[in-house]
């Protein structure tokens, strides 16, 4: 007996139903599903939080175990062109660059280039205490030297001369005397990590942009980042934004320039290195995971004792989980790179908003917890080492 074509169709339908129930049952069509559903979450954590926050744009990512788990991009670059934020789109790390410094450091420090007790006067004789300030008060964040930040003739050419051309030795020319004996207290002052980019440069003769790319971003296949600002580079770098009390917004973006030169560029090694969120959380997992410096090294790095700092990291607890890591702040740009170790995931921000001075906690702080606590729910495997 031949079948009418609509009950042949309806045996097809059957059995395609059959397989179809069968495949979404099996533990690869199912773990794919999983994956998707929490890809979703993150998704929608990010633009939710984003939104909630005022920030125009931001970037999140996911790195467990050295592999991208996720990226979401959500918002746009500037708030009068519309353009999106993409993989492409460049943040400035302010501070998150620290850590990258630090590790820098620590590599010379593990060849046996430097020690964490070398004086800083074999290579700043003329600042404020050189002979008892130590790597290691450089690196932890107890020298005694003030902010260059704090200085006010270099205020006055940040605020009124944008294109100002920078150079190290002008800045450490203005940090002044020591305010306490080195390693006698923590105070946090960004002049350390500019002395250690000099540092950097005296011992290995070669320039910061060539020191991160054989050094860091090589090994951490870092593809966007860059201390330098190219025009190529400068085209995909989102608009900074202040936030004032009343909620309104100022884009400190110089028209046909870009930004103000006090942001990007290899002086900066305190906090002008340009990146994406991907590129972060690129660079912490391989950090804490032993791949840029040794464990051994990492263990020395991750050492925080009673200033709750480390060298060039420190540590928080959020979502049960303790993250090892740093974050950035700066005129309109702000970012977070933390990872859980226990895990081996690290979960990076990037954003174009600096909030009011009196705002309880950073855009990018509220983005990244809320990035974590979506990926949390997603009940991630743990991955091997």
């Amino acid at each position: 007996m031949r079948l009418h074509p609509r009950h042949g169709w309806r045996v097809a339908g059957a059995v395609i139903l059959m397989l179809v129930v069968g495949l979404i049952g099996s533990p690869i069509v199912a773990g794919a599903l999983r994956a998707r559903a929490g890809q979703n979450a993150l998704d929608q954590a990010l633009a939710s939080a984003r939104a909630r926050v005022g920030a125009p744009g931001a970037e999140a990512a996911v790195v467990a175990c050295g592999r991208v788990v996720w990226v979401g991009f959500s918002g746009v670059t500037d708030v009068r062109s519309r353009r999106p934020v993409t993989g492409r789109t460049l943040f400035v790390l302010a501070s998150s660059t620290k850590t990258i410094t630090a590790t820098m450091i620590m590599g010379l420090v593990q060849a046996g280039r430097l020690s964490l007790s070398t004086p800083l006067a074999r290579f700043y004789p003329r600042l404020s205490n050189a002979s008892r300030i130590t790597v290691r008060n450089l690196l932890d964040m107890t020298s005694g030297l003030p902010d260059y930040l704090d200085n006010s003739r270099l205020n006055d050419i940040i605020d009124n001369q944008p294109r100002h051309r920078w150079t190290r030795a002008e800045v450490l020319a203005e940090i002044g005397n020591s305010t306490f004996a080195p390693g006698t207290r923590y105070q946090y002052s960004n002049s350390n990590y500019l002395i250690l980019g000099g540092i950097l440069e005296q011992l290995t003769g070669r320039t910061i942009e060539d020191n991160f790319r054989s050094a860091i971003a090589g090994p951490a296949g870092m593809m966007s980042s860059t201390f330098i600002p190219t025009p190529a580079a400068t085209a995909r770098m989102a608009h900074p934004y202040t936030q004032a009390n009343n909620g309104a917004l100022t884009d400190w973006w110089i028209p046909g320039y870009g930004l103000s030169n006090d942001y990007w560029g290899p002086v900066w090694t305190d906090g002008g290195l340009a990146s994406t969120a991907t590129d972060l959380a690129r660079f912490g997992n391989a950090l804490l995971r032993g791949r840029l410096v040794r464990p051994a090294t990492v263990a020395q790095m991750t050492s925080v004792g009673a200033n709750d700092y480390g060298l060039g990291i420190y540590g928080q607890s959020f979502d049960g989980h303790w993250w090892l890591g740093h974050d950035g702040d700066y005129g309109g740009f702000e970012s977070e790179d933390w990872t859980d170790r226990s895990r081996q995931v690290s979960i990076a921000v990037t954003t174009n908003l600096t909030e009011p001075d009196n705002a309880s906690d950073t855009a990018s702080d509220r983005i990244w917890r809320a990035a974590v606590q979506a990926y949390d729910r997603t009940r991630p495997a743990r991955c091997s080492p």
